[in-house]
């Protein structure tokens, strides 16, 4: 298990360090979209990351809580569209290779 740990945080660590502020859109968006990525990783060090790089102003809080949440926005609205132009058929279709059975859906 911390290996896992490991390469999640080195996987954040060169996202936010490579592309900043849009990283923290990205990881969001990614958790968001239902792909196992914790945000309750991804803030802290996102934080801990731009603090270090930038300083501490008030705003880059407020930046930080706002990329935030637009990351999980732009997630949230992907997974969305996916399962309203999909729905039932994609997940027929598809679905095994998420392990996801026709049993699970009828459950559903």
């Amino acid at each position: 298990m911390h290996a896992l740990e490991e390469q999640i945080v080195l996987f954040l660590q060169n996202l936010f360090q490579t592309i900043g502020w849009t990283g923290v859109v990205v990881a969001m968006a990614i958790e968001s979209a239902c792909i196992p990525l914790p945000s309750e990783v991804t803030m802290p060090l996102a934080g801990w990351m731009l603090v270090q790089a930038q300083g501490l102003p008030l705003w880059h809080t407020l930046w930080a809580g706002f990329y935030g949440a637009l990351g999980c926005t732009i997630g949230s609205l992907i997974t969305y569209w996916i399962g309203a132009k999909g729905g039932r058929p994609l997940l027929l279709k598809y679905g095994r290779y998420v392990l996801i059975s026709r049993h699970d859906i009828e459950m559903a």
